[in-house]
């Protein structure tokens, strides 16, 4: 599968059509965070709701994509 950051960071070089990118993104299967105490360091997964996150503090996809992508995972 392919990593959610490389493909927001494509979308984000315009590689990618909004339409799709809102479409595939609400689709994808995102993983559930890996939690270990003894961890103090970011695990650096890529298929999770954090990664989605990220990328609206890193200026890939706006807030309005984020609530897009939100809502169309909650229809499905």
């Amino acid at each position: 599968m392919q990593s959610l950051r490389i493909y927001l960071e494509n979308y984000a070089a315009g590689g990618v059509d909004r339409e799709e990118m809102l479409d595939r993104v609400a689709a994808w299967p995102l993983e559930e965070t890996l939690h270990d105490p003894t961890h103090t360091l970011p695990t650096h997964q890529d298929n999770t709701a954090d990664a989605l996150a990220a990328a609206v503090v890193n200026g890939q996809i706006s807030e309005e994509d984020y609530t897009e992508i939100l809502r169309r995972r909650r229809i499905r």
